[in-house]
C-alpha cells in the first residue's frame, strides 16, 4: 500500500537524510518556507524547513526496506503510533505541499524603512508623533528616535506599527 510516512530527522540534517533517502530511490518531502530573520543585524529572507527535523517519505509498505531507511545517515527513525509507523493521509500532505508552494511564491520582502528615514507612528502611546527609524531589531520590532522632552530617546517599537513620513 502506497502512503506517505514521517521520518524524525538528526537536528539540521533534514537535507542530508533528503539526499540520502532519494539515493536509495525513494520520494520525499521537505516542505520548506520563506521566513525573514535578522542576520548580522540585517534583515533577511530565508528559506527553511516548514517542519524541523521531520521530512515526508512516500513508499509501499509492502516492498519498503523500513530497517535501511531508519539507518541512513541523518534520519533518528520513524514516528510512530503503537509501535506502528504512522502515515499522514494524502489530504494532509496536499494542503502541506499547497502551504509550501504559496510560501515559496510570495515575492521577496525588503525591509520598508531604512536607517535615518522618517517615519510616522500610527498605533499606540505615540501614536502620530514622527520619529527616525534607526535599525531592526528581532524580527517584528525596530529601533527608533523619538524627541521627547528636548531629547532624542532610542525607543525599541513594532515596525508594524510605522509608516513612512509623505
Amino acid at each position: 500500500m502506497n502512503a506517505w510516512y514521517l521520518l524524525h530527522c538528526k537536528g539540521k540534517q533534514e537535507e542530508r537524510a533528503r539526499l540520502n533517502i532519494e539515493n536509495q530511490g525513494y520520494t520525499t518531502c521537505l516542505p520548506q518556507i520563506k521566513r525573514q530573520k535578522i542576520v548580522q543585524g540585517k534583515r533577511v529572507e530565508q528559506i527553511e524547513p516548514l517542519f524541523p527535523n521531520y521530512i515526508f517519505i512516500h513508499l509501499d509498505s509492502s516492498t519498503a526496506n523500513f530497517n535501511a531507511l531508519r539507518s541512513t545517515r541523518g534520519v533518528n527513525g520513524f514516528v510512530r503510533f503503537g509501535g506502528m509507523p504512522a502515515t499522514v493521509p494524502a489530504q494532509v500532505m496536499e494542503l502541506i505541499l499547497a502551504i509550501e508552494q504559496e510560501s515559496l511564491d510570495k515575492p521577496e520582502v525588503h525591509c520598508v524603512f531604512n536607517s535615518g528615514d522618517t517615519v510616522q507612528i500610527t498605533t499606540g502611546p505615540f501614536a502620530g508623533l514622527t520619529a527616525i527609524y534607526n535599525m531592526p531589531k528581532g524580527e517584528e520590532r525596530c529601533l527608533i528616535f523619538l524627541d521627547m522632552l528636548g531629547k532624542q530617546q532610542r525607543i525599541e517599537i513594532d515596525e508594524a506599527a510605522l509608516r513612512s513620513e509623505p
